[in-house]
């Protein structure tokens, strides 16, 4: 991913290669505050403050402040892990404040990175997985400190002490001390490497719904998302970029953009044209009077039709890989073999890329809303040839969907060389066909799943074909030498890698397609093509074998008994076993998965009538070891149901390179009023934690194909709904 900027004037390339927020208070409850640059790329404590540890702060009145180092994408997160810490450390609740960290590659910033991956980055519901042991270990080292603190000033054993409601309680005395108190003294203390936890019924904030920090602002219009920043002098700035992936920018009337009103710059992409202004709107109209001429090379290439021609091609030739092979399987004794396809997806995130710059001659400061901090820092440092020092990156408090597309940091990157050209800040942001034509789409798949039948029609074994384009190399550059060497992409197979079922012989086998598309992660990333493939064929089996789909998967999952609990729990939930009336269009589906650390079942109900299909009811149970947050983790299910209900809804096609559903017109997403009941139901199985951000998408397409089947005996095999003259009502 290449571009040039020309600085209009100074006669200079800057040269873009893109590799592959802090300073924010939020009030509890409260809004958020206007935002005011750090000057440094650690959360600097305020006047008063004590930094207890890199993420504790109080202050002699006794007030707590947090530090949050997740991206708030509506997910929730930005209330449950600081609650996490807070319920460990003792802290009232209701009087924190949280602080968004920056990134920082040493020093105290790097305490914020993922600890399991040792990277700051938010996504692949990894923030509670991996960050839960941390906060609790955080909270009772803190807690331990502040104790140790006020068992010396009052000459007592810190064993007789404990820590509630911000105050450090002596038993057996009755006297107290706010944290507050003895803040200062904990500060100089070193944090205890193994701190005791609290026992489980000493929590007091796990397991309730908590009110959500992010929703007073986001209501009242007063939260900060990326594009609502702004800096004192600030400039705004508009692109444009090529219709199709391989054209070039070919001519534009200069003067016509200059002679508009606030225009400061005109900057030439080697594909594109930037106009900064003293407002975006003023910036956008001048860039649509420029008359820009762009040539295209027609790439029949990159017509979906001869695009579906190549994966067919590779789905029957190969090469392949074989990532899996388990027991022994021969291709030759495959007695039931299907086919199962799904289209190039975008983000469509709600708020556009966007990103605030101010870069000098020895500074860069960035203010983004970005899923990637770290990625970020990597690719500023690469392009502007500073050192880590010179850099900041802020993460935005809030930003208006992510889904894996904030990862990358090429709007970041632009943002930083458009205020490099002008010396000013910039704020840059895409308007709608910007970001869906520069998108990094979810890959379209091609998956073949052939099963080996006895004469009882069980499973003997089962062979997957994948063709997929990479997933994982744009935000994890390193995986390149297993691209090109072994031909392989983890993040593409997810789902195919292992399998809930008993199936004795399995093997997969994987295609790496090279296109000229971009494509990237994004929500449910392998999982939900290939779940997609594997809960459509397993339905089909069952319906080969004339029996029941959940009674099927009971057999199959005999040796699961997490999973299986789940699937019969949702048949009771659902009244799988109440037959539904007959001659009007109703039909059940069924499907169920392990992903990203929880496990998942799912029926949805449907009626269909004539070429309209009503989504009437999806019923979840998910077992992701321990819910935290009751509230929270059920808005992620639910709203991740109706997120799912998109990749059977949409989907991205090419005419010569270009992208046809370049704004919401054309690319057609769920509306209110398609959105079904829900009934949403949670195991505790005291297992190891796992995610809830992007586990209920991965079940949605194949429960609804399946419910289609069901109620009108046409199967679906490739998403989305329109490729079968069907439409949701």
């Amino acid at each position: 991913m290449s571009d040039e900027i020309v600085v209009q004037g100074r006669r200079k390339f800057l040269q873009f290669t893109a590799l592959a927020g802090g300073g924010f208070m939020l009030g509890f409850n409260m809004l958020a505050s206007a935002a005011t640059p750090s000057g440094g790329a650690q959360p600097v404590p305020a006047a008063g403050e004590v930094a207890v540890t890199a993420w504790v702060r109080i202050t002699p009145d006794n007030q707590v402040t947090l530090i949050v180092s997740q991206a708030e994408m509506g997910q929730g997160i930005s209330t449950t892990l600081p609650a996490i810490l807070a319920d460990e450390m003792g802290a009232d609740w209701s009087q924190i404040r949280l602080q968004t960290a920056p990134f920082a590659s040493t020093g105290t910033g790097s305490a914020y990175r993922n600890p399991k991956l040792n990277w700051m980055f938010t996504g692949n519901s990894e923030s509670i997985e991996s960050f839960y042991d941390l906060m609790r270990k955080t909270g009772a080292a803190a807690a331990a400190m502040l104790r140790q603190a006020a068992a010396s000033r009052w000459g007592v054993d810190i064993a007789g002490c404990r820590t509630e409601n911000s105050t450090v309680v002596h038993v057996a005395s009755g006297r107290r001390l706010s944290f507050g108190d003895v803040a200062q003294e904990a500060a100089r203390l070193a944090p205890p490497d193994n701190p005791a936890l609290k026992a489980d019924s000493e929590l007091k904030l796990s397991g309730r719904a908590l009110s959500r920090v992010d929703i007073p602002a986001k209501l009242d219009g007063s939260a900060m998302f990326g594009i609502d920043f702004s800096l004192p002098g600030m400039l705004l700035a508009a692109i444009r970029t090529p219709p199709a992936i391989d054209g070039k920018l070919e001519s534009y009337d200069e003067a016509a953009i200059k002679a508009q009103p606030g225009v400061h710059a005109v900057l030439p992409l080697s594909k594109g044209l930037v106009v900064v202004a003293d407002s975006y709107w003023q910036a956008r109209s001048a860039l649509q009077r420029g008359k820009l001429e762009f040539s295209e090379v027609p790439d029949s290439q990159l017509d979906s039709p001869i695009l579906q021609q190549r994966y067919r091609q590779a789905l029957e030739q190969g090469p392949w890989v074989t990532p899996v092979s388990k027991g022994q399987h021969s291709p030759q004794a495959a007695s039931f073999s299907r086919d199962y396809e799904n289209p190039f997806l975008a983000h469509a995130t709600m708020e556009p890329m966007n990103c605030t710059a101010s870069v000098t001659a020895d500074k860069c400061e960035i203010w983004a809303p970005t899923q990637g901090q770290e990625l970020a820092f990597m690719a500023l440092k690469a392009v502007l040839g500073m050192r880590d020092e010179q850099i900041v990156v802020h993460r935005s408090p809030y930003m208006g969907g992510g889904f894996g597309r904030r990862l990358l940091p090429d709007f970041v990157i632009q943002a930083a060389l458009i205020s490099k050209a002008v010396g000013k800040p910039v704020k840059l942001i895409w308007d709608r066909e910007e970001d869906m034509r520069r998108d990094l789409y979810r890959p379209a798949t091609m998956v073949r799943l052939s099963a080996a039948l006895d004469k009882k029609n069980a499973i003997q074994g089962l062979q997957g074909r994948v063709v997929s384009p990479t997933i994982l190399l744009p935000v994890f550059p390193p995986v390149e030498a297993m691209l090109n060497s072994q031909g392989f992409d983890p993040s593409a197979m997810e789902g195919m890698l292992e399998t809930i079922y008993d199936i004795p012989n399995w093997k997969v086998d994987f295609h790496l397609l090279k296109t000229a598309i971009p494509t990237s992660v994004m929500r449910t990333t392998g999982y939900g093509p290939n779940i997609f493939a594997l809960e459509s064929f397993i339905d089909e089996l069952a319906h080969a074998a004339r029996i029941d789909p959940y009674r099927y998967r009971r057999q199959l999952l005999a040796k699961n008994p997490r999973m299986l609990a789940a699937l019969d729990r949702v048949a009771v939930l659902s009244d799988w076993a109440k037959p539904l009336p007959k001659g009007k269009g109703l039909g059940r589906g069924i499907a169920c998965t392990e992903a990203f650390g929880s496990l998942l079942a799912q029926v949805i109900q449907v009626q269909v009538k004539g070429a309209g299909v009503k989504v009437a009811r999806i019923t979840t149970v998910v077992d992701c070891g321990r819910v935290l947050d009751r509230g929270i983790a059920s808005n992620n299910i639910e709203g991740g149901a109706v997120f799912g209900l998109s990749y059977c809804k949409s989907e991205i096609t090419f005419n010569k390179g270009r992208v046809v559903q370049d704004n919401l017109n054309t690319y057609d997403m769920p509306r209110l009023s398609e959105t079904p009941v829900m009934q949403t139901e949670f195991i505790d199985s005291g297992e190891k934690l796992g995610g809830v951000g992007e586990v209920s998408p991965v079940t949605v397409p194949p429960a609804l194909a399946n419910a289609i089947f069901a109620a009108t005996g046409k199967r679906l095999r490739a998403m989305p709904l329109s490729r079968h003259g069907l439409h949701f009502i």
